[in-house]
């Protein structure tokens, strides 16, 4: 560890008098690569740099280990200012995990969270020792002294400058308690109870020794590797990435774990995950303008996290340096800049896998009409990708647990009472026993309620019969007729019932009198509304270029660099 390095105050950016220039250059080298965040309130324009959600929410963690092959540097970053402070500096490559100042059962160098009614073993109170000092450095010595004495102490880096702390005490009493044994070791000093905040971090190597805490409420807590290979990347758990961590506590995604980098970089880590690298290159660029012109699009999505956009499909699929791929690189690089634009203001270039050979109207997905999101033919699909057809089915029973939020009881019947021109269901009516005059699915909800494939398909049940109706075939239900017998028109409806059918030609065939059984047969994988990726990958074989693809997917947009 190189100790030199740690608590100056380093003005990233200002231009400072120096004796050679040759430490000069060094800063503004240092400056260019760790200032120019985008704020999350930028335009898209101006979003150079971006932050991507790793965890959070739901997915936030405890405790998570950091690590680069010549070691990780810690900052605190000021947001407002641009500046960086030096933590602490790693040099020798070694796993640093970072945690939550919280509650934890601790075995050793094993930490399992718990709440305070988990009987934890270690938690969020400390003891200050004296005051506050200036520097990292400050804190080294009076630390390694109060080892030889039996106390374990840690830097603490504030906003007010450094301070030693000790113990990790899960009340304030047990951290008061303590004092007594800690003042009689180490005498007259000052001692000082720490509260238990929502807001600290702490770094500990892999034997479980605390390196720092980090306890700054104005400034955000950012490593980065200090290796000057390029790329140069950083693990964050157990995934490499471009750029820098940056950790957060907020209330709902405690902790919140962020990888910060240049815009461009974060794409190359998107398009090997949204299309297969070895697809077409000019499927490839349209794929990453696509994906480009969406997070541009989305910039801001995740804002009241402190990033921009998240990891996962809610965003784009983004998996970091460990997914990169030469081709997809090559694409994004070759596209550098480009987005879709519909009067002069960037689409919202959705896209899915396949659609079955015809996109779709966003319109009848999700309810609004976009003039560039129009249904086109998609005739260049392959038609043998994962999904393009698929069958699925459900018994009775199964869709009415499904379904249990809408009151129908059991579910007696499905039927398809509109479709879209490309033939995609837009409205069904389900019917139950609770509600036999049933309720009505719209819309995307067509392909949601079952979570199915896509919105195209048609159904078929046990109880489907094939009737003429103005000399056309259509596949029915046999509950959703009346039936002409020998004692006159009579209704069947007993799911239990069965009813054997004589038709053209004398033929018999036996159905259920209401359906046991639901069978959706379906093209397409996804919404179908803008681009397929199937298809795009069959326009680039044919000979069209990424502008040609986007284009035809996107009716009356330019693909230009963005303004």
């Amino acid at each position: 560890m190189n100790l030199s390095k740690l608590g100056k105050k380093e003005k990233w950016g200002s231009l400072v008098q120096m004796k050679k220039m040759c430490l000069f250059l060094c800063i503004v080298i240092l400056f260019t690569m760790l200032t120019g965040f985008n704020n999350l309130n930028s335009s898209a324009a101006e979003a150079t740099t971006v932050k991507i959600g790793l965890y959070y929410g739901s997915t936030a963690q405890s405790q998570i280990n950091i690590s680069s092959d010549k070691g990780v540097l810690f900052c605190a970053y000021d947001s407002k200012t641009g500046k960086y402070n030096n933590i602490y500096q790693e040099d020798s490559g070694q796993t640093i995990t970072l945690r939550k100042d919280s509650y934890f059962i601790q075995s050793g160098a094993k930490f399992t969270p718990v709440d305070l009614n988990g009987n934890p073993t270690s938690g969020p109170y400390h003891i200050q020792i004296n005051g506050t000092y200036k520097s990292y450095n400050d804190t080294v010595s009076l630390i390694q002294s109060y080892s030889t004495k039996g106390i374990t102490a840690y830097p603490v880096y504030t906003d007010s400058g450094w301070q030693i702390w000790t113990g990790f005490y899960v009340s304030k009493s047990t951290a008061q308690t303590a004092v007594n044994t800690v003042k009689s070791k180490l005498g007259g000093n000052t001692y000082t109870v720490i509260a238990e905040s929502s807001s600290r971090i702490y770094g500990t190597d892999q034997n479980g020794k605390v390196l720092f805490m980090y306890a700054s409420s104005n400034s955000l807590l950012r490593g980065r590797s200090i290796s000057s290979a390029n790329p140069n990347t950083i693990k964050i758990g157990t995934t490499l990435y471009r750029g820098q961590v940056e950790l957060s506590r907020l209330s709902g995604s405690d902790m919140t774990i962020i990888n910060v980098l240049p815009f461009e970089e974060y794409l190359y880590g998107v398009v090997p995950n949204e299309m297969p690298a070895y697809s077409h290159i000019e499927a490839l660029k349209a794929q990453a303008v696509a994906a480009r012109t969406y997070s541009y699009k989305s910039i801001n999505k995740h804002s009241k996290y402190g990033f921009n956009l998240c990891a996962t499909t809610d965003c784009q699929v983004y998996k970091g340096y460990s997914s990169e791929n030469a081709n997809t690189n090559k694409a994004v690089n070759e596209t550098r800049d480009m987005v879709v634009t519909y009067n002069g203001a960037l689409a919202e270039t959705v896209f899915s896998a396949s659609t079955g050979g015809r996109t779709e109207d966003a319109v009848n997905v999700w309810g609004n009409s976009v003039p560039y999101l129009k249904s086109v033919e998609d005739k260049y699909e392959s038609g043998n990708s994962y999904n393009y057809n698929w069958t699925m089915k459900f018994t009775a029973d199964e869709i009415s647990t499904k379904l249990k939020s809408y009151g129908l009881g059991t579910v007696t019947g499905i039927e398809i009472t509109k479709y879209s021109e490309a033939r995609r269901p837009i409205e069904l009516v389900v019917t139950g026993t609770l509600k036999p005059e049933g309720v009505i699915i719209p819309k995307d909800k067509c392909r949601t309620f079952l979570s199915l494939p896509s919105q195209m398909y048609n159904i078929s049940s046990d109880a489907s019969i094939n009737v003429q109706v103005n000399n056309k075939i259509e596949n029915v239900s046999l509950n959703q007729l009346k039936v002409i017998t020998k004692n006159g028109e009579k209704t069947y409806t007993n799911p239990n019932q069965k009813v054997t059918i004589i038709g053209a030609g004398g033929k018999e065939s036996t159905v259920s009198a209401s359906p046991t059984e639901y069978v959706f047969t379906g093209k397409g994988w996804g919404h179908a509304v803008g681009m397929s990726q199937e298809g795009a990958m069959g326009m680039a074989k044919a000979g069209f270029t990424y502008e040609q693809i986007l284009t035809h997917y996107y009716t009356g947009t330019k693909v230009e660099i963005k303004k």
